[in-house]
């Protein structure tokens, strides 16, 4: 199983089809359509301020160009 975490919500709630989001309807077609990929794939919604660590990583990633595959 994959968990997907985002701090946005509006993402995370338009991916489950809870919301519709004419701004970001490309960006969700294309993770559902990813994610049907995977046998088992759950979307969350993770505040920001409850994540700092990841939120420093990616900030970091975006400064230097490192990339981090786990």
């Amino acid at each position: 199983m994959w968990l997907v975490c985002s701090d946005n919500q509006t993402l995370i709630r338009a991916i489950s089809g809870e919301t519709q989001a004419k701004e970001i309807i490309g960006i969700v077609k294309d993770i559902r359509s990813i994610s049907s990929e995977f046998a088992t794939v759950s979307f969350s919604f993770f505040p920001r301020s409850a994540n700092v660590v990841a939120d420093d990583l990616a900030k970091r990633t975006f400064q230097t160009s490192l990339l981090i595959v786990t």
